[in-house]
């Protein structure tokens, strides 16, 4: 599927409020002052999904050492994420968007109409949006692609 969220380019971050998997609020106040990849992704556990956590999971030093923090989000639930986490060893935090209310929020589409959205944004230290992307099915791309915006940037705190 095409890029079909480039109209959140150039926007604000959203207010949000998601517990991560510690049951720790994760506010917008969170992603203010830094660099973010926040990647929206439809369930822990799926094969798609796991190969898309697990790719970032396997690039995190390279997005650390730039200064660039990930988030994962889905409406799964807290405790899903916690067994998620541990189960990938995944180093970065997931929040639970239980309802959809964040990619609501942002306009996300559904793919095919139901399945929730798979898409990755780099959100600057201002809270605005610099870049979108969207495959349903080229999962490992988001992680390539995101992290080829941040170099193409030379984004470094």
């Amino acid at each position: 599927m095409k890029d079909t969220h480039e109209y959140l380019v150039d926007t604000k971050f959203p207010e949000f409020n998601l517990y991560d998997e510690k049951r720790k609020y994760i506010t917008e106040e969170d992603i203010i002052g830094k660099w973010s990849v926040i990647f929206f992704y439809p369930k822990d556990e799926s094969p798609g999904c796991t190969l898309q956590s697990c790719s970032f999971r396997d690039k995190y030093e390279e997005f650390n050492n730039l200064g660039v923090q990930i988030f994962g989000v889905s409406s799964d639930s807290v405790s899903s994420h916690k067994r998620f986490k541990k189960r990938h060893n995944l180093q970065y935090s997931l929040l639970s968007d239980k309802g959809g209310i964040l990619a609501e929020s942002l306009r996300l589409k559904k793919n095919l109409g139901f399945l929730p959205a798979r898409v990755t944004l780099i959100v600057n230290p201002e809270g605005i949006i610099i870049y979108a992307h969207t495959s349903q099915l080229g999962v490992t791309g988001h992680v390539r692609k995101a992290l080829n915006e941040i170099k193409v940037r030379e984004i470094k705190i």
